[in-house]
Order: C-alpha cells, then sequence, then structure tokens
C-alpha cells in the first residue's frame, strides 16, 4: 500500500520444504531417522534444527555431531560441559536455561536445592531484582558481598533512570559511598551529603 513505509505485518516468513519436512521428521519418526535425512539433504539450518531438537532429548552424541556440521563452537562448547555433569536433571536445567526458558530453569535449580545455580543463572542475566529477593529468601546467611552488589547494581538501575531517591536507598543498603554523594548532590540534599561526609573514616 505505502511502498515508502513497509510494514513487518506485510513481511511473511515461509520454511523451505526440506526445513519442514526434517522438523516433521524429528516430532514424528525420531533424531535417527531426521538424521539420515538431513545427511542426504545437507544444509547448517537443517543440522541446528537437528541439534537443538538432539539436546532437548539430552541425546549429547547426536548433539555434538550436528553443531560440528553447523560448524557452531559454542554449541560444541555447551555440549561439552553437559556431558561433565552427572545428574540428568542438572542437564535439563542446563538445557532449559541454554533455550531461554529461565523461569524453568531456575525452578529445577531450586528443586535440586541449588539456590547459588539459581542466583548465578539471574546474575548472568543481570535480573538483580531476582538475584536479591533469591538472596533473601534462602535459608541460612547470605554472602554478604554479593549482597552489596546486588544493592549497588539495583542502586545503578535506579540513578540510571533518575530516581534519585530510589537509587538513595540500595546504595545505603550496598554502603556505596561514592555514588550516595552523587545521589545526595542531584537530590540537593546537602544535609544527607554532610552527615556523608562525617561519616567517612
Amino acid at each position: 500500500k505505502e511502498p515508502s513505509q513497509p510494514n513487518k505485518d506485510y513481511i511473511i516468513n515461509f520454511e523451505i520444504r526440506s526445513l519442514r519436512d526434517s522438523r516433521s521428521l524429528i516430532e514424528t519418526v525420531g533424531i535417527e531417522d531426521a538424521c539420515m535425512f538431513i545427511e542426504e539433504n545437507p544444509h547448517p539450518r537443517l543440522w541446528r534444527l537437528l541439534a537443538e531438537a538432539a539436546l532437548q532429548r539430552l541425546d549429547l552424541k547426536t548433539a555434538e555431531q550436528a553443531f560440528v556440521r553447523c560448524k557452531d563452537y559454542q554449541g560444541i562448547e555447551f555440549v561439552k560441559r553437559l556431558g561433565n555433569l552427572q545428574s540428568e536433571s542438572m542437564k535439563q536445567a542446563e538445557v532449559a536455561a541454554y533455550f531461554g526458558r529461565f523461569e524453568e530453569a531456575e525452578r529445577m535449580y531450586l528443586n535440586m536445592d541449588r539456590r547459588d545455580l539459581a542466583i548465578d543463572l539471574r546474575i548472568k542475566l543481570g535480573d538483580w531484582f531476582r538475584v536479591l529477593q533469591l538472596l533473601k529468601t534462602g535459608s541460612g546467611d547470605a554472602d554478604d558481598a554479593l549482597l552489596e552488589q546486588a544493592y549497588n547494581a539495583i542502586g545503578d538501575y535506579f540513578a540510571d533512570r533518575q530516581k534519585w531517591m530510589n537509587a538513595v536507598q540500595y546504595y545505603v543498603q550496598g554502603r556505596n559511598q561514592e555514588r550516595l554523594a552523587e545521589c545526595y548532590y542531584m537530590l540537593e540534599d546537602y544535609e544527607g551529603l554532610e552527615k556523608l561526609a562525617n561519616a567517612l573514616p
């Protein structure tokens, strides 16, 4: 309608026949037959499809071979790391994280009583609000350095959005005097700045 202003709604992705066939073979017949079909019709996209399907089923040998065929070095490394894990449930959690199903992966880690891995996952994602929640809900003492890091990261989040009052609360808990001084300055809270200066060692 308006060629000068194209709209994404007018674009349709059609899968080629071999991709559709490979997907239906994996779903209906199984990985072995799909592998034979892809051998006869090789293409990196088909190998990736096979690798991902094999990963979902924890068929690490096939997944590694398929990742090699589509030259995905990160995929090969991931499969090797999975091979070193002993627990099946741990492997499933790692695969869920690999495919971006982070809530599911976190739930699996917590069910395995591996709160540390759930926290590591959230740190990698930069989800510091959830990191703080996990640190507070766990039994036993939370790692003080990690708690401070989480408070400061959340303080940074609010400071980046110029929500100085919110940032102050988290920087106080994270004991970050430098960023706290910056927030007081932006808020024109000179009384707070004076108290902070007097409290410095």
